[in-house]
């Protein structure tokens, strides 16, 4: 008989609607970083949220993976309690998109907070000792912080992405790790698309690209529409797979 997949089947039910966080809050590197799972777990995983930060759709998919994993789980806060409000998506009038672009040039500078989760992970990796394997996934902004620490000296040993943004080929093209990438069908232009895609495919044949074609951008994070029947769907297969992922690599 053949072994029943374990990440698959440990997964809980998804909660559709006022969900309500299961783990703590801690602080590394001056910031505040939800926790979930046992501190004494032998692997790890730092998540990097979208631009709407601490979300119930996004928390409850860190929970969900540190219950299937037996891991522990850590989303640090980086925008400090200050995220962009969902209300000015989408950017359709001069006023939001005002205020969005300040928010991506200002606090969620991609260089500015691409070097706050190397002092994350250094911090976490001297607290957390019993920790062997480290891996790292973000969604959307958060899949761009990812990626640069997925590279030459990484401390991960696998990393990933749901809903990559602000693709550029260079970054595929120096991952040194495995990597899973879960596209929906609208996360830049279909020529970048395709061409990240490639080179993830190039650079190694361990790393996972699947398009969740008939999902919108955001659909494993903020924006998750969880009442949604088919977003629900994409939701649970979204985040089984990261966790057959991780489960290998970590």
């Amino acid at each position: 008989m053949a072994e029943v997949d374990k990440a698959c089947c440990s997964i809980p039910a998804v909660t559709t609607h006022d969900y309500k966080p299961k783990g703590t809050y801690t602080k590394l590197a001056d910031l505040d970083v939800y926790t979930i799972g046992p501190s004494t777990s032998t692997r790890a995983l730092i998540a990097v949220y979208d631009i709407f930060g601490f979300t119930p759709q996004t928390l409850q998919g860190a929970d969900l993976l540190s219950h299937s994993l037996d891991a522990l789980v850590l989303v640090p806060d980086f925008f400090k309690g200050k995220p962009l409000s969902l209300s000015l998506y989408p950017p359709d009038t001069d006023e939001k998109k005002k205020t969005a672009g300040e928010f991506m040039q200002g606090t969620a500078n991609i260089d500015a907070n691409a070097k706050k989760l190397g002092e994350v992970a250094v911090a976490a990796k001297g607290e957390y000792e019993s920790v062997k394997g480290w891996g790292c996934y973000g969604l959307c902004w958060g899949g761009k912080l990812a990626v640069l620490h997925s590279g030459a000296g990484t401390v991960f040993k696998a990393a990933g992405t749901a809903h990559p943004g602000r693709l550029a080929k260079d970054d595929a093209e120096k991952l040194t790790v495995p990597f899973i990438c879960l596209f929906s069908k609208e996360d830049g232009t279909p020529e970048l698309m395709k061409e990240y895609w490639e080179a993830l495919e190039k650079n190694n044949k361990e790393n996972v690209v699947e398009k969740y074609g008939d999902m919108h951008h955001g659909w494993m994070g903020a924006r998750a529409n969880l009442e949604d029947k088919e977003n629900l769907k994409e939701f649970e297969r979204g985040y089984t797979q990261f966790a057959k992922f991780f489960d290998k690599y970590l």
